[in-house]
């Protein structure tokens, strides 16, 4: 995706360029020209400012999907834990009890 963006930009950067080439070497008067050029600067600026708000809205999709997955992951290793907990508990138990039992023959 961002090849893609970075190909555009150098696409759009050389319209923008070839565009004010042909309208500095074409026959018009200064003014004529400098409007031109004030034009086409104006309709690129609209166009990366387009880009960049499609950027955005991109970017807060993905951070919005990323906490998402976050919050789900975080609430998997909690309950992992709580498992594992869980499991350490038992077995603590079981070995408590084969120790008294062991104690206990020997006695």
């Amino acid at each position: 995706m961002g090849e893609k963006k970075t190909i555009f930009l150098a696409f759009l950067v050389g319209f923008v360029a070839g565009g004010i080439t042909a309208l500095l070497l074409a026959p018009a008067s200064g003014e004529e020209v400098r409007r031109k050029i004030k034009d086409e600067v104006e309709k690129t600026t609209e166009k990366l400012k387009a880009e960049a708000e499609v950027l955005k809205e991109k970017a807060e999709e993905l951070s919005a999907k990323a906490k998402e997955i976050l919050k789900t992951k975080k609430e998997e290793i909690k309950e992992a834990i709580e498992k594992g907990k869980e499991v350490i508990k038992e077995k603590k138990e079981e070995l408590a009890s084969k120790l008294l039992k062991k104690e206990e023959e020997e006695i």
